[in-house]
């Protein structure tokens, strides 16, 4: 499960200067400098790898770099290699050009890795001002409230979750979907909302009571339900990639990469007079709900030991054979305002965002992030398992929802 956090702008962006940046932050932050091999058991350990420099790739491409990064997120980091991220560069005409960073996940989020690009930029623009040091953070398992380290509230949080899923039957699974598909062909179809629109859309949620979230996933939800060409009502799956920083015993920041993200999912019946708002409600409180019980802390007890998982092909079958019997859902990760660069730069950065190819039991991931006002969705498929033909679509009933949902 790599991701990317990708930076698209224009301007004099100097590549020796680029460079030195991202070995700067090699040496700021604990997990740029790890790597991941096996051991002696097979169990998967973490390995200190200082001197082994972030690879950097620029490529020559036209307006189209979407593809190209897509396919190269999904590149596998191997066992012993180092460090967990790489960077990209994709050179447009007329000055353009897209910088990436893609992370194996366990070693960063949306959030962190956001805020590690934007650093890296401004340290391109201002190569004598050196990063400030992360002493990195500690385990964030060992920062749970101690009510969800309890055996007894794993095992209530399995039953709510099951007793929850079945509450509308089963999920509809989405017509042409292959799970069984046998390779994988990322892609992803960004959307943007500008600064009036957005302001409109905010203050439309305010007084719907409800979140932008809630909004965007609404909007999804029921381009997906028309997307089956009927009028049934379905039971229709939600996950939100939710953050835990604010629910620890001692809340962390994102001031370096670090996997601080848990996954929350919902079921909604979607029917073909459905309202738009009353849904997107219904999402945004089941969302806080959730949290604030402890779904999210909670989450990871779903899966077995990683000692049933060993390192081998036997244990990868294994693991892809528990994954193909979740729930067919799609998702909606939002890293919410993302702060602006705090210094001038000779560039100009247009946008941040990110973007992540989804698993085998995911329809769509729309990941979005707002910066400088604008907003950004990456609506991410694969097209070995859901064809263009069917996808942009859905991609482009989704970005006319919001737009009636902004008037």
């Amino acid at each position: 499960m790599n991701f990317a956090v990708i930076a698209e702008g224009c301007g004099e962006l100097d590549d020796q200067a680029l460079r030195a940046a991202l070995r700067q932050a090699q040496q700021a932050h604990p997990l740029l400098r790890a790597g991941i091999a096996a051991n002696a058991g097979q169990r998967l350990i973490w390995f200190p790898a200082p001197d082994r420099r972030m690879t950097y790739t620029v490529i020559e491409t036209g307006p189209n770099w979407q593809t190209p990064l897509a396919e190269a997120m999904v590149q596998p980091f191997p066992l012993d290699s180092a460090p967990l991220v790489r960077a990209i560069r994709f050179n447009q005409a007329a000055g353009r050009w897209t910088v990436a960073l893609i992370f194996h996940h366990s070693v960063g989020d949306g959030r962190s890795g956001i805020r590690l690009l934007a650093e890296i930029l401004v340290n391109t623009a201002h190569p004598d001002r050196p990063m400030t040091e992360h002493p990195g953070y500690p385990s964030v398992h060992e920062l749970y409230p101690a009510a969800y380290t309890l055996a007894a509230a794993r095992e209530a949080f399995k039953a709510r979750r099951k007793e929850e899923l079945q509450r509308y039957g089963a999920l509809a699974e989405f017509p042409g979907f292959n799970r069984q598909a046998p390779t994988t062909q990322p892609r992803f179809q960004t959307l943007r909302i500008e600064p009036e629109q957005l302001q409109r859309l905010t203050e439309r949620c305010r007084i719907a009571g409800t979140t932008i979230h809630g909004a965007i996933s609404a909007a999804q939800l029921q381009a997906l339900h028309r997307a089956f060409g009927d009028a049934e009502p379905r039971a229709l799956g939600l996950t939100t990639p939710a953050d835990l920083r604010a629910y620890l015993r001692e809340p962390l920041d994102d001031a370096s990469p670090l996997l601080c993200a848990t996954l929350v999912t919902g079921v909604y019946r979607i029917d073909a007079e459905g309202e738009f708002w009353a849904l997107a409600r219904a999402v945004s409180d089941d969302l806080k709900r959730q949290m604030q019980r402890g779904d999210g802390h909670l989450f990871f007890s779903l899966f077995p030991p990683p000692a049933e998982f060993p390192a081998t092909a036997e244990g990868i079958a294994a693991f892809t054979r528990m994954m193909a019997m979740a729930p067919q859902v799609s998702m909606v990760s939002n890293v919410g305002r993302l702060a602006p660069l705090p210094e001038a730069t000779p560039f100009q950065v247009e946008a941040l965002s990110f973007a992540l190819c989804p698993m085998t039991s995911h329809v769509l991931f729309t990941a979005v992030g707002t910066f400088n006002d604008r907003m950004t969705l990456n609506v991410n498929f694969d097209a070995a398992r859901l064809p263009p033909e069917r996808a942009m679509p859905i991609i482009a009933d989704l970005e006319a929802a919001l737009g009636r949902a902004a008037e």
